[in-house]
């Protein structure tokens, strides 16, 4: 279990959701999740959408064609083109914090591993099977 700030005396709400997105593109290896802070028991809405590459610069400095996007992929960032909402730093700030838990990141890894067996596995089959007559 993480420690986070008191979010009521940051004016924020107490209870939130966590919604973690993997990219499913064949092949990639981005090695990054997009979480979104989602305040529970309210009209849907997103209070952060944080990106997250847990790899060290090194790995996305090689990995990334573009010769800056590459500084924004390591670390957390918030999401420039994802929904934010009025309080998104202060909830970048607690993701910070969220992740100096070690286990943090390696559910996010291994969460990212599963997406990628999935996406990454070829296609199975079409047509009737073979023992069908």
């Amino acid at each position: 279990m993480c420690e986070t700030p008191d979010l009521a005396s940051l004016g924020l709400p107490t209870k939130n959701f966590l919604r973690e997105f993997y990219c499913t593109d064949s092949g990639c290896d981005c090695r990054r999740v997009l979480v979104q802070f989602r305040p529970a028991g309210q009209v849907p809405q997103v209070a952060a959408s944080i990106n997250y590459g847990w790899e060290k610069a090194g790995f996305y400095k090689k990995w990334s064609s573009d010769p800056d996007l590459w500084r924004e992929m390591a670390g957390a960032t918030l999401e420039r083109w994802a929904e934010q909402g009025p309080h998104a730093d202060k909830f970048l700030l607690i993701f910070k914090q969220i992740i100096e838990d070690r286990t943090v990141v390696a559910a996010f890894r291994r969460h990212y591993r599963l997406v990628k067996e999935i996406t990454d596995a070829p296609p199975a089959p079409r047509g009737k099977p073979k023992d069908m007559p």
